[in-house]
């Protein structure tokens, strides 16, 4: 009679018990045993520290309010965050309301020149003005800064704009445009003044193009210097195509405060992570010196990194010790003040950091031409080696001889450079 199933296995069962182990399979089964009651140990170790283990894992692990709120504070405080609304400037706001109600919402064309120091919120301003506007009408902005040379502000207009156009008819293309359309469009020239070249001649086309009775084209050109279209473009006004002017002065103290308050306030939760204190500080310190916001934000965003970067080590020191929970991170006068002493850094510095893009490459060919030239530098040699960086950068068009006579002298009155005096009666 064969064996059944359960016959075959315990005979099996019952060979291999009685077969000899050899000292290798004996060694190896004692490796074994060992490494099981080492699990065995370790599992009973954790088991005894599991619940100290687990709440601080779980404490490492899920973020706290507080440091949700930092997170979200800094990216409100952040530069490129627009503004959950626009605080102040009513002056300039109903400037710009009457600009867009005459031109690009009635059909029809125009321009305006608005003028302010950097950070006082021309830009954002005027764009934020442009969403609230009911009208349906195209709108561009355009930075002037990575253009070479000022004739290629027609092709980046009509890029914008997404308009076809062949490789050396840019501007009869954008005259199309300006007198085709059915609808107006506005443009927005950021930095207008990198445009300025030997004789303004694109500038004044496109200022006499908007001004044109049948034109559809809105021109909005922004810049920091005031005088702008009076010392560089006086043939506007001979020849009726003088735009509208607006200027945004400094922010003052109470500006400054209501802006970053309306921004912490945008932050959804209890009390704002950044004291009043500390926000009265900051604006201080920054209208006394520029009236940038911008400066505001970033010294506000840093001491707000630096009260994280706080708020997370006393963390790390209660998990250790556990002796209860961390207060709330708060940014306070303190926080502020560290930051303020980085940034402004030395009176040179600061001078430094007021330059402007052109000043900044006459500064680099003043260091270069002193290095070439060891008796007193002349301007001839100094515009000649400004030409020459201008050149090797390829990145914004030489200004002319006279232009750059008005930046080395405001550079010499700032106490940054200094030219031979007795140079300036030579040849121009």
């Amino acid at each position: 009679m064969p064996a059944t199933r359960s016959t075959r296995a315990s005979v099996r069962r019952q060979a291999l018990a009685e077969a000899p182990v050899g000292k290798q399979q004996a060694a190896a089964a004692n490796k074994q045993l060992a490494a099981a009651t080492n699990t065995l140990k370790s599992a009973f170790a954790v088991t005894k520290h599991g619940a100290s283990a687990a709440k601080h894992a779980m404490s490492a692990a899920k973020p706290s309010a507080g440091r949700s709120a930092l997170a979200a504070t800094k990216t409100m405080l952040h530069r490129s965050t627009a503004a959950p609304q626009i605080v102040g400037r009513a002056a300039e706001q109903a400037g710009i309301r009457r600009f867009l109600h005459a031109s690009v919402e009635q059909g029809r064309g125009g321009s305006m020149y608005v003028s302010g120091n950097p950070g006082t919120g021309k830009t954002a301003c005027l764009q934020a003005l442009i969403k609230q506007s009911a009208a349906d009408f195209a709108s561009v902005l355009v930075n002037c800064v990575p253009l070479t040379r000022p004739g290629q502000v027609y092709a980046a207009i009509l890029d914008a704009l997404d308009i076809e156009y062949a490789a050396d008819g840019a501007l009869a293309a954008l005259e199309r445009a300006a007198f085709g359309r059915r609808r107006a469009f506005l443009v927005i020239l950021d930095e207008v003044d990198s445009l300025l070249g030997s004789r303004q001649e694109v500038l004044y086309r496109l200022f006499e193009l908007a001004a044109h009775p049948d034109s559809r084209l809105a021109l909005v050109g922004i810049a920091n210097a005031l005088d702008l279209t009076d010392r560089f473009l006086p043939r506007l006004q001979a020849r009726n195509c003088e735009p509208l002017l607006l200027n945004f002065n400094p922010y003052q103290v109470d500006d400054i405060v209501s802006i970053l308050q309306s921004r912490l306030d945008a932050v959804s939760g209890g009390e704002p992570v950044v004291q009043r204190a500390a926000l009265e500080l900051c604006a201080r310190k920054v209208a006394a010196t520029s009236g940038d916001l911008r400066k505001a934000l970033d010294v506000c965003r840093q001491a707000t990194e630096a009260a994280e970067a706080e708020h997370r080590r006393r963390q790390t020191a209660q998990t250790d010790k556990e002796n209860g929970a961390v207060p709330p991170p708060r940014v306070t006068i303190m926080h502020i003040a560290k930051v303020l002493a980085t940034l402004n850094g030395s009176p040179a510095l600061q001078k430094l950091g007021a330059l402007n893009f052109q000043q900044k490459l006459a500064l680099c060919a003043h260091l270069t031409a002193q290095g070439k030239q060891r008796a007193g530098l002349s301007l001839a040699a100094l515009f000649a080696e400004y030409r020459a960086l201008c050149r090797r950068i390829d990145m914004l068009a030489p200004v002319s001889r006279s232009e750059f006579l008005d930046l080395v002298s405001m550079m010499e009155t700032q106490g940054v450079v200094a030219v031979d005096s007795a140079a300036r009666r030579g040849p121009r």
